[in-house]
């Protein structure tokens, strides 16, 4: 279960658990998610769970709603750890427990708080003891453990925070015992202030109430910076030792913490670098349908006001192409982006294999590409998802209606193997083949061996669907015809779990004028 914690603005500490199943909203005059910002809108976002994860939409609010600090164009899936900002409120994404850990985080208030800033004449040196060198540290939470313990503190926490002091994701809090303490850690804002203000590895100390006294460092630039806060009891007071212990802890924290950093931020960058790929590739795509479809458009408007009947067909035929075209981008688009639950049922391939070609009929008729059907004898039904496999048979047709030349040969061939537990179905064309240069590349997402004409989504969207069978896909030279060959291998008998709560896809197209054109 999930939940959110605000972390800035005037409702800092709430925690707003998030049912399961149940849409929540977010704003000034929403049950759910209520929050007395007045930069906040009545109905700023709505949050909705689907498929075990949660979706944030803004509901066009006057300031806009903001995930880690690039803004929601539409609707965006969550992570743990998510910084949702709406107006001058910060909300931090969690799973429930990490929240129930950050709640224990309270800034005292200084109308009913005493806070005494210590004046430290002289600051640690930056030689001594090298604490918690070598140490491995795999996670936050054995951080603030491995620091409580070796600083001999009630309570140890790490809070990401901006260079203002500000609070930008979940704070870690743990005792000696790794266990997140009873009461509140009580951590003020003087204090926070103080430490952000000061040079970088300069600790201070702060009294409350003449009761808790809490160090605090800062470690860090920029994006990077943490706070390290521990807390003892007044009693206790920290000595020059305890001080040079936590510079150094703190230090060796911070470098470990920008690493890691470092990586989240290289693997985010990569993840940019791919979805600027796919869209450059698909709006490539989706204009060249386009402009088919305007042209065939243009000729049907031309042939009525000629009433011309003949023209009006010529025109039909290049709409109804690039209609084929834009539902098979459509279609390959859904299944690579998109994980679907399996739908299993008892299936003959080989009349899959006859229904696929039936749909890809007209695509081979206009390019006079003859398409033929084989088959080895008797097949038992095996189970596959119908659908799932169909869109492979096409995305695998459509390869190889459009890779040989006019009046070229493509055969699709079905065989039953019990002994190996399998069934096979190869699709083979006396075209040219894939160069060698290329066929290590053949089956990435978005590279495609047709320039303009092919978005590279095909036969990965193919090799994806078999793979969740259990099943393999690889290209060969077909020795009978001379092109290539894509085999497809599926196990005949059924491990995976299906969920009879998801959707399935809408069924293939069974008859029609249209034929169904996958790009590669």
């Amino acid at each position: 279960m999930y939940a959110l914690v605000v972390v800035e603005g005037p409702d800092s500490g709430a925690r707003h658990p998030l049912p399961d199943r149940e849409p929540q909203l977010i704003g000034r005059s929403t049950e759910a998610i209520p929050l007395r910002d007045d930069s906040v809108s009545r109905r700023h976002a709505e949050l909705t769970p689907d498929e075990g994860r949660w979706w944030l939409r803004d509901l066009d609010s006057t300031n806009g709603t903001f995930i880690n600090d690039i803004p929601t164009l539409d609707r965006t899936a969550l992570d743990p750890g998510d910084r949702i900002r709406c107006g001058d409120t910060v909300l931090v994404f969690a799973h429930l427990d990490e929240a129930d850990i950050h709640g224990r985080l309270r800034a005292p208030d200084p109308a009913t708080h005493s806070v005494r800033l210590l004046n430290l004449d002289s600051q640690p040196a930056t030689t001594g003891m090298e604490v918690l060198s070598g140490k491995d540290f795999p996670s936050l939470s054995l951080m603030a453990t491995v620091l409580s313990q070796g600083l001999r503190a009630d309570a140890v926490a790490i809070l990401p925070i901006d260079g203002r002091g500000g609070l930008r994701g979940l704070a870690e809090i743990r005792n000696e015992a790794g266990e997140p303490p009873n009461g509140s850690f009580n951590l003020p804002r003087e204090l926070i202030s103080a430490t952000v203000s000061m040079a970088e590895g300069r600790p201070q100390i702060a009294i409350l109430d003449e009761i808790e006294a809490v160090a605090a460092i800062s470690v860090g630039v920029d994006r990077h910076r943490y706070l390290i806060a521990a807390v003892r009891p007044h009693q206790r007071p920290w000595t020059s030792d305890d001080l040079l212990q936590l510079t150094h802890a703190a230090r060796l924290v911070g470098l470990r913490l920008m690493l890691k950093d470092g990586v989240s931020d290289a693997a985010r960058l990569e993840r940019l670098a791919a979805m600027g790929e796919a869209t450059a590739a698909l709006s490539h795509s989706i204009k060249n349908i386009l402009q088919g479809m305007r042209g065939g458009a243009d000729a049907i408007e031309l042939a009525l006001a000629r009433d011309r009947a003949d023209l009006a067909r010529k025109g039909w035929s290049i709409l109804a192409r690039n209609l084929d075209r834009i539902l098979a981008l459509s279609l390959n688009m859904l299944a690579y982006s998109k994980d679907r639950s399996l739908d299993p049922m008892p299936t003959v391939l080989g009349s899959l294999a006859t229904e696929a070609i039936e749909a890809i009929q007209p695509a081979a008729e206009r390019r006079n590409v003859e398409v033929e059907y084989r088959d080895s004898g008797t097949e038992p039904p095996v189970p596959i998802d119908p659908d799932a496999i169909h869109q492979v048979i096409l995305n695998l047709l459509g390869n190889a209606v459009e890779a040989v030349e006019t009046g070229g040969r493509v055969q699709v061939r079905t065989r039953y193997q019990p002994e190996k537990d399998e069934i096979v179905l190869e699709v083979a064309d006396d075209g040219p083949g894939v160069p060698i240069d290329r066929q290590e590349r053949i089956f990435e997402p978005f590279y495609s061996t047709k320039g303009q004409r092919g978005t590279g989504l095909g036969l990965a969207v193919a090799k994806k669907l078999v793979l969740q069978h259990g099943g393999s896909l690889e290209l060969l030279k077909d020795d009978g015809l001379g092109g290539a060959m894509f085999r497809v291998v599926l196990p005949t008998s059924w491990d995976g779990d299906s969920d009879a709560s998801d959707t399935r896809g809408p069924n293939p197209i069974q008859d029609g004028e249209l034929g169904i054109r996958f790009e590669t």
